[in-house]
């Protein structure tokens, strides 16, 4: 609740009590000292600690509900910002047996700010919790890091991120042998997180904070005294405004200003200065040094992380996986479960289209998890970056686009919604939230290695395809069916033993003596495994032999082997094969 100007304040109940900045209630047992700021003229805002005790008690339910009592196997990913810190805080508050138990694991990427060193060494101690700390492999310093592996600003930002983060952090989960990570991500940290459960089941990850605001968290941490990095109490006064893409380079012009606490806590003028500066810029958050820059403070704390890139998280949330995970750490299921809502989504859409068969492959793939952990067809940004360098934007792998083609896009604009329709049934809704017409001669060069419509995938591409690209989020309504059995990633999961290792077997042939003969050598060669046979029957390249007929000679092998060879599984694939 923001309230501007004194004439307001006698609207406010009485038992509210003032304070020229921060306003909280008097009887709340959460905050129990106030922050005062005064002179500060311009506005400010009254604190409801009745929300912050609602907080805790769902922290304490979440805490109670998905972790061990003691703590095992447990593993809290700490980059020391203020949200790990209040994590931190509560369980030293609330639990501190499990805090004991588990593993806190602090990632030294050579490349933090200074500032972030002092504050982890405050709240080891404040807590006294160690953290494990990881280091990038085999050097100790910045400079050993540049010898070995190069400058930071040179190297591509994946193999950075690799490097610096997911190697080190890797090493930790086995060390602490893993069971359940826990991250101190909120869903008001920026627009891509806008949805974050609590916990995720398919990773086994606990997000406590998620529902927290930034609000909430400086509010925790002024009132319980939780160290925070030094780094907030500067401003940096500018005259005119400075591109986010510069604010890492030195010399800037601007005036660095110690302001001797938090920037949160200071008044405007303490703030802007006397006269105001026109533009001012505060630290937020903390990466490290070449990835973050200072934002305005009423800008989200993610505005200053990876400005220069296209990624907007750390490749520990990303790219940290175990074996046998999907590819990004979760099973994606785009089925709308509710009734209501697929109704709903159905009766907002402006157009329906009928899908080919390849796109159905591609939708029945992405609704189901198939192409985890894309959520719908890849926009225009994630296009560029799968042609261009075989990875989706947060730099996961994925080595060919997911694209909608569409011959025309008269009367669809971006924002609204397709209806997908297959063999006239309803089965998906497709958000428009891009629309854009893609360079398939580049794209030809850069999948195909050619742009000769001689190599049949190409001649399909600039031929066949669609003249434009409409990418976003998918809903499933109801899951395609093909005229071959198939099966979801989660029912072919199903059906793998637990604690067996697969050997898998793909093709798009129809089977012969001599594919079976390598399946059954393969699963004798690694002992007690199980042997997935898992070929693609979607449409292929024209003279195939179809479909229908490559999956009958699977069925019948499957029909003639199953007494002599009960360790193999067979699933089938709708596939559309892009080679």
């Amino acid at each position: 609740l923001g309230i501007r100007g004194s004439s307001k304040t006698q609207a406010v109940p009485s038992r509210i009590v003032y304070a020229e900045m921060f306003a909280v209630r008097s009887f709340s047992p959460i905050l129990s000292r106030r922050v005062h700021a005064p002179q500060f003229q311009c506005s400010w805002r009254l604190l409801s600690t009745a929300a912050l005790d609602d907080k805790v008690a769902t922290f304490k339910v979440d805490i109670e509900k998905h972790l061990p009592a003691d703590g095992k196997r447990v593993v809290f990913a700490t980059a020391w910002l203020a949200t790990d810190n209040v994590f931190v805080a509560l369980m030293h508050e609330h639990f501190p047996k499990i805090l004991s138990g588990m593993h806190l694991v602090a990632i030294d990427t050579m490349h933090l700010f200074d500032t972030t060193h002092i504050v982890a060494k405050q709240v080891e101690a404040r807590y006294s919790k160690a953290a494990l700390w990881k280091a990038v492999a085999d050097v100790s310093t910045r400079e050993e890091f540049n010898a070995k592996y190069g400058n930071c600003e040179e190297m591509d930002t994946a193999d950075f991120d690799f490097v610096s983060k997911v190697e080190p952090f890797q090493r930790a989960l086995a060390e602490c042998n893993k069971d359940i990570l826990i991250t101190g991500r909120r869903m008001d940290q920026a627009a891509q997180r806008i949805s974050l459960d609590v916990w995720e089941d398919g990773k086994r990850t606990l997000n406590p904070m998620a529902g927290w605001s930034w609000s909430d968290i400086i509010a925790y941490a002024d009132a319980k005294g939780v160290p925070v990095n030094e780094g907030h109490n500067f401003a940096y006064r500018a005259q005119v405004p400075i591109e986010a893409t510069k604010r890492h380079l030195p010399d800037l012009p601007w005036q660095k200003v110690p302001l001797g606490k938090p920037f949160w806590q200071c008044t405007e003028t303490e703030l802007k200065g006397n006269p105001p500066a026109p533009i001012t810029y505060v630290f937020k958050s903390f990466g490290d040094i070449h990835t973050t820059v200072p934002v305005e403070p009423q800008e989200s704390e993610r505005a200053g992380r990876f400005v220069r890139q296209a990624k907007t998280e750390c490749g520990i949330h990303t790219r940290t996986t175990s074996a046998g995970s999907p590819h990004g750490g979760a099973l994606v299921d785009l089925m709308v479960k509710d009734a209501a809502k697929a109704k709903e989504l159905v009766d907002s859409c402006v157009k329906a289209v009928e899908l080919s068969e390849r796109q159905a492959c591609d939708v029945f793939c992405l609704l189901h998890g198939a192409f985890s952990p894309l959520r719908g067809f890849m926009d225009e940004t994630a296009y560029k970056s799968v042609v261009k360098d075989m990875r989706l934007p947060e730099k996961q792998l994925f080595g060919l686009p997911v694209t909608f083609d569409i011959r025309d896009v008269s009367g669809i604009k971006e924002g609204e919604k397709l209806l997908l329709k297959w063999k006239g049934e309803d089965v998906a809704v497709l958000e428009a939230s891009s629309i854009y017409k893609p360079n398939k001669v580049v794209e030809a060069k850069e999948v195909y290695g050619t742009a000769s419509l001689e190599h049949p995938a190409v001649f399909s591409l600039i031929q066949e395809t669609g003249h434009y690209y409409i990418g976003g989020n998918l809903h499933g309504l109801k899951s395609i069916v093909f005229p071959y059995p198939v099966q979801t990633p989660a029912d072919v999961r199903a059906m793998l033993p637990e604690g067996k290792p697969v050997v898998a077997f793909q093709n798009r042939n129809p089977i012969h003596r001599a594919h079976f003969e390598l399946l059954v050598r393969a699963q004798r060669d690694v002992k007690d495994s199980t042997l997935l046979v898992h070929p693609t029957c979607g449409p292929t390249q024209p003279g195939d032999i179809d479909g229908v007929v490559r999956i009958s000679t699977y069925e019948a092998l499957k029909e003639e082997t199953k007494q002599e060879f009960p360790m193999f599984r067979w699933a089938y694939l709708p596939y559309s094969m892009k080679m």
